[in-house]
């Protein structure tokens, strides 16, 4: 006798939604800090994380997503 464990689908889409938040929630307690020493690089970071998910006016995706990710340190 086998068990299937039932795993939900996730579409790319949403996959990299849900890294993109967990990348905002793992950064935000070390901008928080005003003496970090890579705060204005993950100042930088954030933003292009916020920014990452852009649609034109037709609501297609314009900079890769969910394809490309912003790394820390561009």
């Amino acid at each position: 006798m086998s068990f299937y464990k039932y795993q939900p689908y996730i579409c790319p889409v949403e996959s990299a939604y849900v890294w993109r938040n967990a990348e905002l929630a793992r950064t935000d307690i070390l901008v928080a800090t005003p003496d970090h020493p890579e705060r204005e690089n993950l100042l930088a970071y954030r933003t292009l994380l916020r920014d990452w998910p852009k649609q034109n006016d037709d609501g297609e995706y314009i900079n890769g997503f969910p394809a490309t990710r912003p790394t820390l340190g561009e």
